[in-house]
C-alpha cells in the first residue's frame, strides 16, 4: 500500500509540472518580446529626439550622437537610417524573437508602419501590404518601425 502512496505521489508531481511549465515557457516568452519591443521603442524615441534637434539630418544617426533615455540598455540588434525625410529603425538582421513583431505593434497601438520587410517593401504586422519603400540597407525579413 505505501508504494501504492508512492506512485499516486509522483503521478500528482508530474501532472502538476506538465501543466505549470509550458504556462511558464509561454510568460517567458512573451517577457523577452515585451522586453526587445519596450529596447526599440526607447531607441526609437531616442533617434526622434536626435532628429527633432538635426531636422534636415539624412543617413544613419550614430549611437554616440543620441541621448539614451534614463535606464535604457541599448540593445544592438537595433539600427536606423534617415532617408528622404522618413526614419526607419529596423533590426540589424532578422532576430525572429517570438511575439516581438506582435508586442512592438501592440505597443504602437496597432500602427500600419510597424512591420517587416518583404523584398523591399514594408508589409503591417498583420500582413498587409503597405506599399512604402524600404531603403535598400534594411534587411529583407527584419522588423521595421517606419516614421516618426
Amino acid at each position: 500500500m505505501p508504494l501504492v502512496a508512492v506512485l499516486f505521489f509522483i503521478a500528482m508531481v508530474s501532472l502538476a509540472a506538465a501543466m505549470h511549465v509550458p504556462a511558464q515557457e509561454a510568460q517567458m516568452v512573451k517577457a523577452v518580446a515585451n522586453v526587445g519591443a519596450t529596447s526599440a521603442l526607447a531607441y526609437r524615441e531616442s533617434v526622434i529626439n536626435y532628429l527633432n534637434s538635426n531636422p534636415g539630418f539624412s543617413g544613419t544617426v550614430p549611437d554616440s550622437a543620441l541621448t539614451f533615455l534614463w535606464g535604457h540598455v541599448r540593445d544592438t540588434r537595433w539600427t536606423n537610417v534617415v532617408s528622404g525625410g522618413a526614419l526607419y529603425v529596423y533590426e540589424s538582421s532578422p532576430s525572429n524573437t517570438p511575439g516581438l513583431l506582435d508586442e512592438i505593434y501592440g505597443k504602437t497601438m496597432a500602427s500600419y508602419m510597424v512591420g517587416r520587410n518583404a523584398a523591399g517593401f514594408l508589409v503591417s504586422a498583420k500582413g498587409f501590404g503597405t506599399g512604402v519603400v524600404v531603403p535598400a540597407g534594411v534587411p529583407n525579413g527584419a522588423i521595421l518601425i517606419v516614421g516618426k
